[in-house]
C-alpha cells in the first residue's frame, strides 16, 4: 500500500481552476459563497437536501444578471457575480460552509451531461409535476419525500431565475425577456426556446460551482425542435447558424471545460449526423475559442463530406473537433454492460471521458504514472530518485520474462493501492451521501426522481465511474523496448551497468545515451517489437483496472491519457531506458514520446492503432501535430480527413491535431503579447497558448511536426 502515496495523481490543473469553496490560503472566497452561507444559516434544522437546494436558490436569487446588447441568449453562469469582500463575511461563511461538506471531483460533484432531452420534453413544470407524483408514491418514506421535496425547491429556483431574466431592466430585448418568462412556466416550442432553455440550466449548474458540466449530444436532442421550424418556415439556416453561433461563443466566454458530442449513432444505429451536427462545427470554426470543447462521433457510415468538415474545422488551429470511433468504442461500452441503445448513445464530459447522458452519476479520475513501473521493475521495488521501497519487493530479473512479470507486477499492485485509495475517499462521501445531495442535477438524471433517490445514493440509472489514467504508454514502451533489446536480446549492457547509467542520470555516459536513443526501437514507427510492448503494457495496465469497483457499484475504467500531467508525472521518475533523463516529462497519452516518432503520421497511426481500447473505455487521447501548409487547400483537407478515416479503419479510436507551425510557438513564447489570441490544443482540451503554464508550452512546442504530403 505504500505505493499508494507515490503513484497517485489526482485531477488538478485546468478542470479545478478556482471552481472549489474557497483557495486553501484564503484569499478568495467569492460572494456566492457568502450567499449560501446566510440561506445554509436561514435553514437550520432542515434535511440537508433541503438546505442544499435553498442554498443555490440563494445564488440564482442575488447573481449578477449580465447581458450585452445584441446576444441571443440570456444566461449568466460561471464567473459573472460579484465578489465579495468582507473579510468578517467570509470567515463566517467559511464556519458555516466548512462543517456542512460538498462532494468534490474525486467525490462525483460534476463532470457529467444532464438529461437535457427530458427538460425539452416537459419543460420545468414537468419535471415538478415528476417529483411531485413520485412524492406521494414515496410518502411513507420520510427521506425520499425530503429529498424529492428538494428536487421540486431546485427546480422552483430555476423558475424564479428565469422570472428574474424575464423582469431584468438591462436586457433591452423584450422578445428574449418574454421568453425567459414563458420558459419558467412551460416547456420549448421553438428551437430558439429549446436553446435558451439549455444554457439556462447549464449556467444554474456552473453556479451551483459544478465544472466541466457537459452539453452532451446536443445535435440529437435539439434536431427535432430545429427541424420542426425549418418544415414551417419559422427558422432559416442562417438564423440557426447565428443562434448556435452565440451558443459557443457564450460557452467560451466562460472558461470551463464544456463538452458538446455531435455525429455518430443515434440509438437505434442509424447514422446520427444532421444539419445541427455541422452547424456545430462551422459555429466552432467560426469562433475559434477554447470553452465549447467539441467532440464528433465518427463511425463507418459516417459521411466523408462530415469527416471533410471536422478536418476542415481542424486546420483552423482551434484543436477542435476532436475525432472519436464509435466502431470501437460502442462495443467496449456494451461489454461493460450498458444497453445497446444507450451504448450508442454515449457523449464526453470533461475532456475526452466517455459517458452516458442523463442517465449515470457523475465521472471521476485521477493519474497513474506507467513509466514509473519500468523504473521500480528494475530496482526490485525501490524508486530511482530516492531509493524508498514503494513498490511490491520483486526479484531482479534475470531473464527478459522475469523482467516483463516484474513490470507486470509492479503495475498491478500499483492500480490495487490506486483504487484502494480512491474507494476511502468515495466511501467517506457515500457514508454521508443523504446529506451531500445534489437536488438539481437528480431532477435531470434518470431515475433519480422515480426512486426518490440523489444521483450520487443510488438514484442514477447507471452508477459512478472512475478512470485511472494511464500516463506514458510511449515512453513506458520505449524503456521496455530499450530493457529487452540492450540488455536482455543482444546484451549489450547487464542490468546493474544500466541503473548505473540510469543513477548517473547519464552523466559521464553520453555515449551510451546516445546509443540508447539511436539504437532502441521507439513507438510511433510501425515497428512491430516495440508497438507489440505498448500494446501489451497498456493490456496489463487496463486489464489490472477493469478488476476494481467504486463502493457504489460503479467501474473503474482505465484511459489512455494525461491532461496536462505527463510533465508533473516525468518529474516523478529519474532517468530511464529510453533515454530520457531525469525529471522530463513522459510521453502524453495515448501519443508517441515527442521527437521520435520520424516516419511520419501514418507510421504513427499504425503504431497507435495496435493497442487495444476496448479495454479502455473511459477515454483515450492521441496529440498530432501537423504544420500549417501540409493541410492547406483542397489537397491538404483530404490529406487530413483521409488520415483520420485510416486510423479508424485500423481500429485507432481517438485523435486530435494542432496545425500551428514551430516558428510560431516560439515567437509566442518569445513575445506573448502578440499571441493573446493564439489556441493550441493541450491535450483533452484548448487553451490559449500564452496562458499556459512554461513547462506546458515546452511540451506542446516538443511534439513532432508531421506533414501529409
Amino acid at each position: 500500500m505504500a505505493m499508494a502515496r507515490h503513484n497517485i495523481v489526482a485531477l488538478s490543473g485546468p478542470e479545478l481552476a478556482s471552481l472549489r469553496l474557497a483557495e486553501q490560503d484564503g484569499r478568495a472566497f467569492p460572494a456566492w459563497a457568502v450567499w449560501k452561507a446566510e440561506s445554509f444559516a436561514a435553514t437550520d434544522g432542515m434535511p440537508t437536501t433541503l438546505r442544499r437546494a435553498h442554498a443555490l436558490n440563494a445564488v440564482l436569487d442575488r447573481c449578477d444578471l449580465i447581458w450585452f446588447p445584441g446576444e441571443l441568449l440570456l444566461g449568466s453562469g460561471l464567473g459573472r457575480h460579484a465578489a465579495a469582500g468582507d473579510p468578517d463575511d467570509l470567515a463566517r461563511a467559511r464556519g458555516i460552509l466548512d462543517p456542512i461538506g460538498d462532494r468534490g471531483f474525486l467525490t462525483h460533484a460534476d463532470h457529467t451531461a444532464p438529461d437535457y432531452a427530458r427538460l425539452l420534453a416537459v419543460g420545468l413544470p414537468g419535471l415538478i409535476a415528476d417529483a411531485g407524483i413520485s412524492m406521494q408514491r414515496h410518502a411513507e418514506d420520510p427521506q425520499r419525500v425530503a429529498f424529492l421535496q428538494s428536487v421540486i425547491v431546485a427546480l422552483q429556483g430555476v423558475q424564479a431565475h428565469l422570472r428574474r431574466w424575464s423582469a431584468c431592466d438591462s436586457v433591452s430585448d423584450p422578445g428574449l425577456r418574454r421568453m425567459a418568462g414563458e420558459l419558467a412556466d412551460r416547456a420549448p416550442e421553438t428551437f430558439h426556446e429549446a436553446l435558451q432553455l439549455v444554457i439556462m440550466v447549464h449556467s444554474a449548474f456552473q453556479m451551483d460551482n459544478r465544472y466541466a458540466m457537459a452539453l452532451g449530444r446536443l445535435d440529437q436532442f435539439l434536431y427535432p425542435f430545429y427541424e420542426r421550424d425549418m418544415r414551417t418556415g419559422a427558422l432559416t439556416r442562417d438564423r440557426a447558424a447565428l443562434l448556435v453561433d452565440h451558443l459557443f461563443a457564450k460557452l467560451a466566454d466562460r472558461g470551463d471545460i464544456q463538452n458538446v458530442c455531435i455525429g455518430g449513432l443515434t440509438r437505434d444505429s442509424d447514422d446520427a449526423t444532421n444539419e445541427l451536427s455541422f452547424l456545430c462545427v462551422e459555429a466552432v470554426k467560426r469562433i475559434a475559442r477554447p470553452g465549447g470543447n467539441l467532440t464528433a462521433r465518427i463511425h463507418r457510415r459516417t459521411t466523408m463530406d462530415f469527416v471533410r468538415a471536422c478536418a476542415d474545422c481542424m486546420r483552423g488551429g482551434s484543436g477542435f473537433p476532436a475525432v472519436y470511433n464509435d466502431e470501437i468504442e460502442v462495443p467496449a461500452l456494451i461489454e461493460q454492460g450498458y444497453a445497446p441503445e444507450d451504448a450508442r448513445d454515449y457523449c464526453f464530459v470533461g475532456c475526452i471521458e466517455a459517458f452516458i447522458p442523463g442517465k449515470q452519476a457523475p465521472w471521476a479520475d485521477s493519474r497513474f504514472n506507467l513509466l514509473r513501473c519500468v523504473d521500480l521493475a528494475m530496482r526490485r521495488g525501490r524508486d530511482g530518485l530516492t531509493g524508498e521501497q514503494i513498490g511490491p519487493e520483486t526479484p531482479s530479473p534475470r531473464t527478459w520474462p522475469e523482467f516483463w512479470e516484474a513490470f507486470a507486477e509492479q503495475v498491478r499492485a500499483g492500480v490495487a493501492a490506486h483504487a484502494a485509495w480512491v474507494n476511502a475517499a468515495e466511501s467517506e462521501a457515500d457514508a454521508r451521501c443523504n446529506d451531500l445531495t445534489s437536488p438539481l442535477l437528480s431532477a435531470l438524471t434518470s431515475d433519480c426522481i422515480e426512486r426518490g433517490l440523489d444521483v450520487n445514493a443510488g438514484g442514477a440509472r447507471y452508477a459512478s465511474n472512475h478512470g485511472i489514467a494511464g500516463m506514458g504508454i510511449g515512453s513506458t514502451a520505449d524503456a521496455l523496448a530499450a530493457v529487452k533489446t540492450m540488455i536482455y536480446d543482444t546484451g549489450r549492457y547487464t542490468l546493474d551497468e544500466m541503473v548505473r547509467m540510469l543513477d548517473a542520470d547519464f552523466d559521464g555516459y553520453g555515449h551510451d545515451r546516445t546509443v540508447l536513443l539511436r539504437d532502441a526501437p521507439k513507438y510511433g514507427n510501425d515497428e512491430g517489437a516495440v508497438d507489440g510492448l505498448a500494446a501489451d503494457a497498456a493490456e496489463v495496465f487496463c486489464r489490472a483496472v477493469l478488476r476494481h469497483r467504486t463502493p457504489s457499484g460503479g467501474r473503474f475504467w482505465g484511459l489512455m491519457a494525461a491532461n496536462v500531467q505527463n510533465v508533473s508525472a516525468g518529474y516523478e521518475v529519474g532517468a530511464t531506458p529510453d533515454g530520457r533523463k531525469a525529471r522530463e516529462p513522459v510521453s502524453d497519452a495515448a501519443s508517441p514520446s515527442f521527437g521520435r516518432d520520424r516516419h511520419g503520421p501514418t507510421a504513427v497511426i499504425r503504431s497507435v492503432a495496435k493497442l487495444d481500447y476496448g479495454l479502455a473505455p473511459g477515454g483515450n487521447v492521441v496529440n498530432m501535430k501537423v504544420h500549417p501548409t501540409s493541410v492547406s487547400g483542397e489537397e491538404g483537407l483530404n490529406a487530413l480527413a483521409s488520415l483520420i478515416r485510416t486510423c479508424f479503419d485500423l481500429g485507432g479510436v481517438q485523435l486530435q491535431f494542432n496545425t500551428v507551425d514551430r516558428a510560431m510557438l516560439l515567437d509566442a513564447m518569445e513575445h506573448p503579447e502578440r499571441y493573446a489570441d493564439l489556441v493550441v490544443r493541450v491535450s483533452g482540451f484548448s487553451a490559449y497558448f500564452t496562458r499556459l503554464d512554461p513547462a506546458v508550452q515546452r511540451d506542446v512546442l516538443a511534439r513532432t511536426e508531421h506533414a501529409l504530403a
